[in-house]
């Protein structure tokens, strides 16, 4: 009986996996799912607080309270970043995977949590607390199961040998900022390295996996930085009937990769990958009656797993502002997935940010160096780092134009199909004149004609000298012909279009209004021009404000130059209800968003707050430029659940630095009656806040408004909530109050 109830439940395993498969032409980036997780709503000081209570005989005396602080605050700044995820599929498929490994040891299984980080860095790491963190760049790389098997195995070793706590420098405490914390955990000794890679195999060894993927498991980790797939990238990708992009744009050599094995490692955590390599085929031979297994949970469950982490890198890339590596991702999943709107969106995405940043002359920041350039996506990041302002602006049009006309109810495209035509109208660099009204080809069969016909005038040798000069300028000119201007004729058919007229000549009459607004301020007297500026400037704030989804607060306290994470996070309470009050009393309405509503609002309130932390982080990539929402939908759907468009993120930092110098203490001592007074009010005087808070827009994803406050005093609650219900008071106002 015992025999076919196993088979029955495998059967039922299956099935429950192949009926919730993912429809990938209809994909939206993936969110946590099920019951939220303890680790997400404990304050982080009774973390600490029960970690103190734990025999750890590797720690004594206050290095264990400088352990437990370091570690678990750079753990929950990772947990609470809006990157991880759980619940998931990826992270029930690692879970599964965790489960045949300690299927022997349950007691070990019931220890170790699996999160999911939405990170294009092929990565994993294991903490001691019992968290493994595996990133969807490491899943969009793997070929197998197995591979994944052993990654864990790997990560466990680290855990149940405390190789955090040997490696933990305790001389840092807790002075790191968030990468740098992500980094610190995931690092250990090479020997530390080594002995997981031991203990791992002989892990991965028992449950059953195949012996020849530990070695290719190497591969996937030498090779990580590169895409998750090399495919040529094709010369006439942009081609179309409209638009034909010439090969001579692209390079002619090839950008060879330029990993190696035996790399010199003297400066880094890890042994190289040929030292790792070797030892572990040293594990290997020792061993005998290997599994054959690759994949235990079916080929198709891994296959749909690695392509949601895949299909996630597009947007991980465009939120890093990586957007050829994007185009490239969007290039390699379309092979599979042609119809898919999810990549439909995103390419859209990438082509109105690579004309954004073209445009404000800051692709250098986005775009690979040619320098640098490896492997098959080489081509294509050499097109891009090629193509001048004009070619960005007419592909950006031409392929978002092509997108909104294929899918016209589209919101998202059209969308983004409107700030395109926006962008283009107040940009005096785009100038319709200078289009062609002829194709690439018929223009190119009128310059061959040109050149044939020995007998014609040249269009120099006729006219006035004014009709010379504009005779060179114009693209309908046969003479006038390069190959290289392929983007003069590209746009023939989008020109004339009547939805592309209308809204280009709508907004291009908004922005030679402005200028004429503009013109007219110049021209007042500096009184007239004081006046506007002081009106401006009392109605900046009166937006008109009735309702709010409020977002967790930051609290960043300093004490001594470094960060106090522990009277950090308890202001943070106190400012989290500070604004709870003030904005009661001033008459708004607020949706809060943060660690106490996490234990009611659950994993809904978790998406929605990742979700808006997303939108803040792909601000603040180059707070120069006005980006468009990568989470387009899922924005607009918070702003339908709470009925309203409005967030406030805000940042609150204090610094204590008491106010007393030794020459004072001396004079103060020289009359003695005046130490009484200096040292009280020294330290009194000693405390520096600052409030910073930002109004969000959710349905253009821009900034609405901003303001701060400064003063000197210690951020207890009342002072807090009072500077809080002055902001509140000027955002609820209007300009007609």
């Amino acid at each position: 009986m015992t025999k076919y109830f196993l088979i029955l439940l495998n059967l039922i395993i299956l099935v429950s996996h192949s009926s919730a498969q993912t429809d990938f032409n209809n994909y939206t980036t993936f969110r946590s799912a099920g019951e939220i997780p303890e680790d997400f709503t404990k304050q982080t000081f009774d973390k600490i607080k029960d970690g103190m209570d734990t025999d750890m005989k590797e720690l004594k005396g206050s290095q264990k309270k400088v352990f437990l602080e370091g570690t678990n605050y750079a753990i929950d700044e990772i947990l609470h970043s809006g990157l991880v995820i759980y619940g998931d599929p990826i992270t029930k498929y690692i879970d599964r995977v965790a489960d045949k490994l300690l299927r022997k040891d349950a007691d070990l299984k019931s220890k170790i949590r699996f999160y999911t980080i939405k990170s294009n860095a092929a990565n994993a790491f294991s903490t001691d607390q019992g968290i493994v963190f595996v990133t969807t760049g490491l899943i969009a790389q793997l070929t197998s199961e197995a591979q994944l098997a052993f990654i864990l195995a790997h990560e466990i070793s680290h855990y149940t040998d405390k190789h955090v706590i040997e490696t933990f420098d305790l001389s840092t405490g807790n002075d790191l900022r968030h990468y740098d914390r992500i980094n610190k955990l995931s690092q250990h000794s090479k020997d530390n390295e080594l002995e997981a890679d031991k203990m791992g195999i002989a892990l991965y060894h028992a449950a059953g996996y195949a012996q020849s993927e530990v070695l290719t498991t190497y591969d996937v980790l030498m090779y990580s930085y590169l895409p998750f797939d090399e495919l040529t990238f094709p010369k006439n990708y942009f081609n179309t009937a409209q638009i034909f992009v010439p090969e001579l744009l692209f390079p002619i050599k090839n950008y060879p990769i330029q990993a190696i094995e035996d790399y010199d490692d003297e400066n880094s955590s890890h042994p190289n990958i040929k030292k790792r390599r070797e030892a572990a085929e040293n594990e290997i031979s020792a061993l005998s009656n290997w599994g054959n297994a690759l994949q235990f949970q079916g080929d198709d469950l891994f296959i749909e797993v690695r392509n949601i982490a895949r299909f996630e890198s597009v947007r991980c890339d465009i939120l890093d502002a990586k957007f050829g590596d994007a185009l490239y991702s969007i290039f390699l999943l379309e092979k599979d997935y042609p119809n898919s709107s999810y990549l439909k969106r995103m390419k859209a995405h990438v082509w109105l940010n690579l004309m954004v940043y073209k445009s404000e002359n800051l692709s250098a920041k986005v775009l690979d160096k040619t320098s640098e350039l490896e492997g098959e996506s080489a081509a294509l990041h050499y097109f891009l780092k090629k193509l001048n302002r004009d070619g960005v602006m007419t592909l950006a049009l031409r392929q978002v134009y092509d997108l909104h006309k294929a899918y016209p109810e589209d919101q998202e495209i059209s969308a983004i199909f409107n700030r395109i035509i926006k962008d283009l109208a107040t940009n005096d660099k785009f100038k319709i004149e200078s289009y062609s009204k002829k194709q690439f080809f018929e223009a190119a069969s009128d310059f061959e004609s040109y050149k044939m016909d020995t007998l014609k005038t040249s269009a120099n040798d006729t006219g006035t000298k004014y009709d010379r000069i504009k005779n060179k300028k114009n693209a309908d000119n046969p003479q006038n012909f390069d190959s290289t201007k392929f983007y003069l004729y590209g746009l023939v058919d989008v020109l004339i279009e009547s939805e592309f007229t209308e809204l280009y000549n709508t907004h291009k009459s908004k922005e030679q209004q402005k200028i004429k607004d503009l013109e007219q301020y110049n021209s007042l007297s500096k009184r007239e021009k004081n006046k506007i500026d002081l009106k401006k400037e009392s109605e900046q704030y009166n937006i008109g404000l009735k309702e709010i989804i409020v977002v967790e607060p930051m609290v960043i306290s300093y004490r001594r130059g470094q960060v106090d994470n522990v009277k950090s996070e308890k202001l943070e309470t106190n400012f989290s209800l500070a604004i709870e009050e003030a904005a009661q009393s001033s008459g708004v309405i607020t949706h809060n968003i943060d660690s106490r509503t996490l234990q009611t609002r659950g994993t809904q309130g978790y998406n929605e707050r990742s979700t808006l932390i997303s939108l803040l982080d792909q601000l603040a990539q180059e707070d120069e430029l006005d980006v468009f929402p990568v989470d387009f939908q899922l924005l607009k759907g918070i702003q339908n659940d709470f009925g309203t468009k409005k967030v406030m993120f805000s940042l609150v930092e204090h610094a204590y630095y008491p106010n007393i110098s030794f020459s004072g203490i001396f004079t103060s001592i020289l009359f003695y009656p005046a130490l009484l007074v200096y040292i009280p009010v020294g330290i009194l005087t000693g405390s520096n806040t600052e409030i910073n808070v930002l109004i969000l827009d959710l349905e253009n994803g821009t900034i609405d408004n901003g303001i701060n406050y400064y003063f000197k005093d210690a951020p207890k609650k009342m002072q807090l909530g009072a500077h809080m219900y002055d902001i509140f008071k000027k955002f609820s106002s209007t300009t007609n109050n």
